[in-house]
C-alpha cells in the first residue's frame, strides 16, 4: 500500500470520529502554539534589549554610586560611594580613558498649558552627548550650553507623545518643570512642589530607543540646582579610547574606589537581563512542553480506543491479506496526521498568538516596544517535536493493532 492510500485511510478513520479526533488535534495545537509564542516573545525581548542598549557606545562604561543590580539575601552593610568632581577627575586621568562625563538623573513633571507629562531628566555636558549615544542627532534647534539654566533638548516622544495628536513640546515652547519634595519645618514635614520655567531649545531625531526618545536633556549645572544635588552626581559616563580597554579601565576603577562602586557596560547589562529572561523562558517553555506531552497522551487514548472499536475491521483486513506491517503503518499514519496537522496549525496559531499578546499585554514601551522575532529553526523544531511526539504516542496502539489475530478479531462482537 502506497503512502497516498495510507493517508487517505487515516483521514477517513479520523473523520469518522470527528469530535474525539478534533480534541486530540487541539491538544497538540495548544502545546505547539504555546511553544511558538514563547519562542517569538523571547526572541523579541532579546532583540529589544540589544536594540535599546546597542545605541550606546561600545566603548562606554557606566559608573554609579553602588552596584546596579542588588544581590539576593539580607541587606549588606556597605558604604555608599559618593560621586563628585573629585571622582570625575580621578577617572579621567586613568590610562585608557578618553572622556569622563558626569550626569545627574531625576524625574519631573512637565506642564504645557493644561497638559502634563512625566519625564526623565538628564543633566550633562551636551557637547559630549555624541560620545555616549553616537547615533544621536538634532531634528531641529540646537544643544544647550553648559551655562544655560533654562534650556533643554527633548526626545521625540517628549515633543510628540505617542498616542497624542498634537505636539506637546515643540522647539521654542516654554514649559513648567515640577517636582515634589519633602521639607521639614520645626518638628513637622510637609510636601511642597518646586517648579521652574524651562524652554525647549532643540528636538532630537527619533532613534527608536528609550535612552534618547523619552528623555529630556538639560545642562549639568541646571540639573544640579533644580534637583539640589549639592555637587554630587548620579553617575559618570566613562568613554574609553577603545572597547578593548573596557576591562582594564573597569578593573582600575574598582581597585581605586572599592567593590561598592557600581561599574558596568551596556553589554553587561544586556547579558544580565537576557540571562534572567532565558531562565524565565526555560521555565515557561517547560510548562508548554507539558501541554505537548498531554497531547501525546491524548493521541494514545484516541488510537487505543480506535483499536478496540475497530477490532473486527482489523480482523477483516488481515483476512483479506493485509499483513501486520501494513496495519501498523495504518495506525501510525493516523498519529502522524494528527501530529502534522496539530503541529502546523499550532505554529501558525502561535505566531498569531504572540502578536495578540503584544497588543493586550503591557509590552510596548514608548510606542515602539517589543515585536515578536521568530527564528525559522525554532518553528521547524516545534513542528518536528509535534510530529515526533505524535509518532511515539501512536507506536503502542499501532503495535497492538498489528498483533491482533484475524480469527479472534473476526469473532469479536
Amino acid at each position: 500500500m502506497n503512502p497516498a492510500e495510507l493517508f487517505k485511510l487515516a483521514y477517513s478513520a479520523l473523520s469518522e470520529r470527528k469530535l474525539r479526533s478534533g480534541l486530540t488535534v487541539l491538544m497538540v495545537i495548544i502545546g505547539a502554539a504555546l511553544m511558538t509564542s514563547l519562542n517569538g516573545l523571547g526572541g523579541g525581548m532579546n532583540h529589544f534589549i540589544s536594540d535599546q542598549l546597542g545605541t550606546l557606545g561600545a566603548n562606554l562604561i557606566i559608573v554609579l554610586p553602588s552596584q546596579p543590580l542588588a544581590t539576593m539575601g539580607p541587606p549588606q552593610n556597605t558604604q555608599k560611594i559618593t560621586i563628585n568632581e573629585y571622582t570625575v577627575r580621578t577617572i579621567s586621568r586613568m590610562e585608557g580613558v578618553s572622556q569622563a562625563v558626569p550626569f545627574i538623573r531625576g524625574a519631573a513633571n512637565l506642564k504645557s498649558g493644561n497638559r502634563e507629562l512625566a519625564a526623565s531628566i538628564v543633566g550633562m555636558d551636551q557637547s559630549r552627548l555624541r560620545y555616549v549615544i553616537p547615533k544621536i542627532s538634532l531634528a531641529s534647534g540646537s544643544y544647550v550650553s553648559n551655562f544655560d539654566s533654562v534650556g533643554m533638548v527633548v526626545g521625540t516622544e517628549i515633543s510628540f507623545p505617542p498616542g497624542e495628536s498634537t505636539v506637546f513640546a515643540p522647539q521654542g515652547k516654554m514649559l513648567i518643570m515640577e517636582i515634589a519634595k519633602t521639607e521639614t519645618v520645626g518638628q513637622t514635614q510637609k510636601v511642597v512642589t518646586k517648579s521652574k520655567s524651562v524652554q525647549v531649545k532643540g528636538v532630537l531625531n527619533k532613534l527608536g530607543n528609550m535612552n534618547a526618545d523619552g528623555i529630556v536633556f538639560m545642562s549639568l549645572d541646571a540639573a544640579d540646582t533644580f534637583f539640589e544635588q549639592g555637587g554630587e552626581y548620579t553617575g559618570i559616563y566613562v568613554i574609553t579610547k577603545d572597547p578593548e580597554h573596557n576591562d582594564k579601565v573597569e578593573k582600575e576603577i574598582r581597585d581605586r574606589f572599592g567593590k561598592n562602586i557600581g561599574v558596568t557596560t551596556p553589554k553587561a547589562i544586556a547579558e544580565t537581563i537576557q540571562s534572567i529572561l532565558s531562565t524565565f523562558n526555560a521555565f515557561i517553555s517547560s510548562i508548554a512542553s507539558v501541554s505537548m506531552f498531554v497531547g501525546a497522551v491524548g493521541i494514545i487514548t484516541t488510537l487505543f480506543t480506535a483499536v478496540i472499536e475497530r477490532t473486527k475491521e482489523i480482523g477483516l483486513l488481515k483476512a483479506l491479506g493485509f499483513n501486520s506491517l501494513t496495519v501498523l503503518l495504518m495506525f501510525l499514519t493516523e498519529s502522524v496526521t494528527i501530529g502534522v496537522v496539530g503541529g502546523m496549525l499550532g505554529v501558525l496559531m502561535g505566531i498569531g498568538g504572540a502578536y495578540l499578546l503584544i497588543r493586550v499585554m503591557p509590552f510596548n514601551f514608548g510606542g515602539g516596544g517589543i515585536r515578536p522575532v521568530f527564528i525559522p529553526s525554532d518553528l521547524i523544531y516545534v513542528a518536528i517535536l509535534s510530529l515526533v511526539l505524535s509518532c511515539v504516542a501512536g507506536l503502542y496502539p499501532a503495535w497492538r493493532a498489528s498483533r491482533l489475530s484475524p480469527l479472534i478479531a473476526l469473532r469479536k462482537e
